[in-house]
């Protein structure tokens, strides 16, 4: 087995999942501590929602969100369920179709995406005014064609 390939997504895999504990340690001493322990599945749909906002204001539907995290409706559905339960989410009915229900951001929800959007710039612009430009370039240039490349691999992936 490639062992720099292996080297290479396990550091990839830890720096996000030390990120996120970290995160979520940091935000338990804020007033949202009850939501603290976010899961990976949990921010997901979080952040998707987030980044929905923009062109559905009045929520997303639940296929769409679905198929923005690459999760059956059904395994959505259940994320969706809990984070109603906790206020994190709203369930809203459509204005223009009164069967279809929308799902939004509630205020707390809201709150939490942007305790942990503020957690992660403030630490990558930490991180980032210590290295030198150049380091910096570099990183992302790197970053960006491995992303291309993962991106180009869903790609194939879906035409199959």
């Amino acid at each position: 087995m490639n062992h720099e390939a292996m080297d290479c997504w396990r550091l990839l895999f830890g720096l996000v999942d030390d990120f996120r504990e970290l995160a979520a340690r940091r935000n338990r001493n804020m007033e949202i501590a009850e939501f603290a322990n976010v899961t990976v599945g949990q921010m997901r749909v979080l952040k998707a929602i987030f980044a929905f906002q923009e062109k559905y204001p009045d929520g997303v539907m639940l296929k769409q969100l679905a198929e923005k995290v690459n999760l059956t409706p059904g395994a959505a559905s259940i994320i969706v369920d809990t984070l109603v339960k906790q206020g994190v989410l709203d369930r809203r009915t459509s204005e223009v179709d009164r069967r279809a229900v929308r799902i939004g951001l509630s205020e707390q929800g809201k709150k939490i995406v942007a305790c942990y959007g503020d957690f992660f710039t403030g630490a990558t612009a930490d991180f980032l005014a210590e290295i030198p430009r150049d380091d910096y370039e570099t990183m992302m240039k790197l970053l960006t064609k491995f992303n291309q490349n993962i991106l180009k691999m869903k790609e194939e992936d879906e035409k199959q």
